[in-house]
């Protein structure tokens, strides 16, 4: 099973954030990803604003044995990606 985490703020999760994504602030991700899953072998992708935070989440899930989890990047950049994607399929 693939993982969507949103690693921002919760002001920013708010604001707008990609479907299907769960919200744990990166500084709370250790403490909360048995919320989402146990399972070392999950997918997980994270993202924030830029990809800084979500490197760090991603490390620190690596450090528990979450190794796939992956940093894909920030937020607008996978927003225009994933709408330029949509708006060819059209």
């Amino acid at each position: 099973m693939l993982y969507l985490i949103d690693v921002r703020t919760t002001e920013e999760f708010n604001a707008g954030h990609l479907n299907d994504a769960i919200h744990i602030d990166y500084r709370e991700i250790l403490h909360r990803i048995d919320e989402v899953t146990t399972d070392k072998d999950a997918e997980i992708h994270l993202y924030c604003r830029s990809g800084v935070r979500s490197a760090i989440a991603a490390q620190l899930l690596h450090s528990r044995g979450y190794y796939r989890a992956l940093n894909i990047g920030g937020y607008e950049a996978l927003k225009a990606h994933f709408e330029a994607q949509h708006s060819y399929q059209e």
